[in-house]
């Protein structure tokens, strides 16, 4: 049978990092035995679903490369099928009809976990055999009261529960809308799926969905509990994708490459590809210890990818952030040559456009501390001098900005970092760029030659050594 997975998440908010573990870890797996990925919309939480984080869903999986191959499923466009499947629940004796008000089911828990030490339904409604004309109710399902629950799961490992440690959980609300443990169990087998992958933190509910399973006379699909992701919590607001994405600046495969890891593993390697991903995952390299979240390893993570990526790909990334600033350089050999070198010292998306003002703009003034110890007197002869010979070289190349700075240095018998300094500071403003032959040609000829001589003159009017 064909692998056919799911990701199902709830439209109540934006995307945080556990979901989009999940969605991943489904949609590499699916990729990986050539299966099925499908996306599923839980959004049966009326006051709390809206259309607005549907639209959140979609842009988040599309940013991240995760392509669903079905329709999408919409649990609010299966309500009669939820109610139809309960009221045979109930007919075959595996449901009821729970008439308990609020006030007598808070009144129940406080004697069971007196008696039992666990908060739980006491059955009371059990055998009254309600009808639909009850009144207001809930429909609960009839949990079997003696036997074990048991589960080969293909991370955790074998998982086992007694019966009478189980609730008789709420499948159909009071308004006529299906509870989670129940909706699954319905859409999972009309959508064939045959591998559950989701967080650990959804065993216990597993117990639940099994004697569903077995009631309905469906045969479960393979369950995989992932670790959980520990770090999350303890932040204001679990960090989202799209906080990563604009916020932070990363790029999708920084953040799923780092999020992969979270849990799963492939010998020693870090860095991947996505290609590169789907040939290597597999639920059996996924962890069950729990994985940390670290912002500065995410960083690091990100920072190789954007060493990695096509310059071209990487163009895309980061012409947004420089339209942000007015800046709208055209794709090209220049464009991708100034990325090329950046991304050699670059974490972020925004760290493009952050460091490389000087190849678009005028140097307005000078860091203080860089032009108090390399823009002196003395250096006014030397900067005049490239100056003359850069505005007289014939081809404009890196080789041959390398060939006139060697030359210089070799006549004046000094070593390179005595000169490119100076000039790196009176061409860029500053005393951190790429290489100094990469940033004069990026900065071009006739921009290197104005600035050079710009630079003599603020020395003339500043320095005084």
């Amino acid at each position: 049978m064909s692998v056919r997975v799911r990701f199902a998440p709830s439209p109540t908010g934006f995307m945080h990092m556990g979901n989009a573990r999940t969605a991943l870890f489904n949609w590499l797996y699916a990729r990986h035995v050539g299966g099925t990925f499908l996306l599923r919309i839980e959004d049966t939480d009326r006051e709390r679903s809206t259309k607005e984080a549907v639209q959140v869903i979609y842009d988040s999986l599309k940013w991240m490369g995760l392509d669903w191959d079905e329709d999408v499923i919409f649990q609010s466009d299966r309500l009669d099928v939820y109610r139809d499947v309960a009221n045979r629940l109930i007919d075959a004796g595996f449901a009821y009809r729970c008439t308990c008000t609020r006030e007598e089911l808070e009144a129940i828990k406080v004697r069971m976990e007196a008696e039992t030490g666990q908060k739980r339904y006491d059955r009371t409604c059990r055998d009254k055999k309600q009808g639909p004309d009850c009144g207001e109710h809930v429909i609960r399902f009839a949990t079997p009261i003696t036997g074990e629950s048991a589960f080969e799961d293909l991370i955790q490992g074998s998982i086992l529960k007694q019966q009478e440690e189980l609730d008789d959980f709420i499948m159909m609300r009071t308004d006529g809308t299906p509870t989670y443990q129940f909706a699954v169990v319905v859409d999972d087998e009309k959508m064939r799926i045959t591998h559950v992958i989701r967080g650990v933190d959804h065993i216990d509910n597993t117990h639940d969905q099994l004697n569903l399973y077995r009631a309905l006379g469906f045969t479960p699909p393979q369950f995989a509990h992932a670790p959980r992701i520990l770090g999350l919590s303890k932040r204001k607001g679990s960090p989202s994708v799209e906080y990563y994405r604009q916020a932070m600046g990363l790029t999708r495969e920084g953040l799923l490459n780092y999020i992969v890891r979270l849990g799963w593993s492939h010998g020693d390697q870090e860095i991947f590809s996505m290609e590169e991903l789907i040939a290597a995952f597999d639920l059996k390299d996924v962890n069950r210890a729990s994985g940390n979240f670290d912002d500065v390893k995410l960083a690091w993570v990100n920072e190789q990818q954007l060493r990695k990526i096509p310059l071209e790909l990487l163009a895309d990334y980061v012409l947004p952030y420089f339209q942000e600033k007015g800046l709208n350089p055209e794709k090209g050999p220049w464009f991708y040559r100034m990325l090329d070198v950046i991304r050699l010292r670059a974490t972020h998306l925004g760290d493009f456009v952050d460091r490389c003002d000087y190849f678009f703009n005028d140097i307005k003034e000078y860091e203080e501390k860089a032009a108090k110890k390399h823009l002196k007197s003395a250096m006014t002869p030397v900067l005049l001098e490239l100056a003359d010979r850069f505005e007289k070289l014939g081809e404009w190349t890196e080789e041959a900005i390398a060939a006139v700075m060697t030359r210089l240095c070799e006549e004046k018998d000094t070593k390179l970092g005595k000169i490119a300094q100076p000039a790196r500071v009176a061409l860029s403003g500053c005393a951190m760029t790429p290489g100094i032959y990469e940033t004069i040609w990026l900065i071009g000829r006739e921009r290197t030659v104005s600035r050079l001589k710009a630079a003599t003159q603020w020395i003339a009017e500043n320095d005084q050594t």
